[in-house]
């Protein structure tokens, strides 16, 4: 079986920032699913926007690909692939390990 533990390889000077940017992240996550709740997919689409352009700053380009999917599906106004990417979006954080460079 293939190892598809997400690592992310962070800069030393960043990483006394990545545990707050990872649970701002798990909030976003948590946001998200109550817009799709609500059937907000602009607002949906507007936050995977904000957090695709700030995760390759914080060296997270996996998650800024992932949440670029998510923004397509809420511009899509497509709640089954909205859920699906909310998934693995929230399976990249509960997997995700940091390797401080």
């Amino acid at each position: 079986m293939q190892d598809v533990t997400p690592v992310v390889e962070i800069e030393a000077e960043l990483a006394d920032l990545i545990p707050r940017y990872l649970s701002n992240r798990r909030a976003d996550l948590h946001a998200a699913r109550e817009m799709l709740e609500n059937d907000d997919f602009r607002a949906i689409a507007r936050l995977a926007h904000r957090i695709r352009g700030s995760a390759a700053s914080y060296g997270f380009g996996q998650l800024g690909d992932l949440v670029g999917r998510l923004e397509l599906a809420a511009d899509q106004e497509d709640a089954a692939a909205i859920g699906a990417q909310l998934a693995a979006y929230a399976d990249f954080l509960r997997c995700v390990r940091i390797h401080v460079i």
